[in-house]
């Protein structure tokens, strides 16, 4: 009966180990999952996001619209999720951690530059879509766009240089058509 005891007590330790071992994992899975993004990672995402052709080069209002519209929706994507995606819908980069939105943000001079860019590029959207109807194209509205996206380029270069990140060029400073060519943006 000693030997049965001592191996019921086995038995219970190696199980009691297990499910310890088990819970630990668990603790920890749950903590990464829930690890936030460091700005540092978002805005090397945000960094990727902008580098496409619909921020080099002057906006030109005989352009095709609905491209330029749809590389401003999908950068004000990328910003607002830490993800960024191609023209198809499929996910070529992310933050990280979880990304919740600005209010993740740590540092509160990032989250106004984030902030900022989303408002900007909502304005920028909406101004393209005002250039694409037939009647009432306000005036200096690409005008406007170009100021915009240089703004939008000018605050995240302030953001990129204290993470260390590559700044970009203004749009507007963009003039050769070889330096816009990119087959993936």
């Amino acid at each position: 009966m000693g030997i049965a005891m001592e191996g019921l007590q086995d038995a219970v330790v190696t199980t009691a180990i297990g499910l310890i071992g088990a819970g630990i994992g668990g603790i920890v899975t749950h903590l990464w999952q829930k690890r936030r993004t460091s700005d540092r990672e978002l805005f090397l995402v945000l960094r990727g996001a902008f580098d496409r052709p619909a921020f080099k080069g002057p906006y030109l209002w005989h352009s095709d619209h609905v491209a330029f519209q749809e590389a401003i929706a999908i950068t004000l994507k990328a910003v607002k999720t830490g993800r960024r995606f191609d023209r198809r819908g499929e996910e070529l980069d992310r933050a990280e951690g979880r990304h919740r939105g600005t209010f993740a943000i740590r540092n509160p001079a990032r989250r106004k530059t984030v902030e900022e860019v989303e408002d900007r590029l909502q304005r920028i959207l909406k101004l393209s879509k005002e250039l694409q109807a037939p009647a009432g194209t306000p005036a200096n509205a690409a005008e406007s766009i170009d100021r915009d996206r240089d703004e939008v380029i000018r605050i995240l270069n302030l953001a990129w240089k204290g993470l260390g990140i590559g700044e970009m060029r203004l749009p507007t400073a963009v003039k050769v058509y070889e330096e816009v060519q990119d087959p993936h943006a």
